[in-house]
């Protein structure tokens, strides 16, 4: 006699482990841009930029902690959030260069 294991009786599947040792190796490349990225930002950018996507505070919390009105924490994680858009293309131009050159 079988008996079925839990997973089996709720209808759940295990996951399967799709990480590669390549795919391990990029998602961590581009952690350390991203890292890289938000490290190089003017202060003030950078601390409204973790307060709401590390700490999770809503805007109104980072205006009070810093000292400033909303406004300025809506633009200034606007301004962040671009800047690192804009270094994150740079750096991928970058490496696209210096591939098709080996090539």
């Amino acid at each position: 006699m079988t008996v079925a294991m839990d997973s089996e009786k709720d209808g759940l599947e295990l996951a399967v482990d799709t990480e590669t040792p390549e795919t391990i190796l990029l998602n961590r490349s581009n952690s350390r841009l991203v890292q890289r990225a938000i490290e190089n930002l003017p202060v003030h950018y950078r601390e409204t930029l973790l307060l709401c996507e590390v700490e999770q505070m809503s805007y109104e919390e980072i205006a009070k902690i810093l000292s400033v009105p909303i406004g300025t924490v809506m633009s200034r994680l606007a301004r962040a959030r671009k800047a690192v858009r804009e270094t994150l293309h740079r750096e991928e131009s970058s490496m696209k260069q210096r591939y098709d050159t080996r090539m």
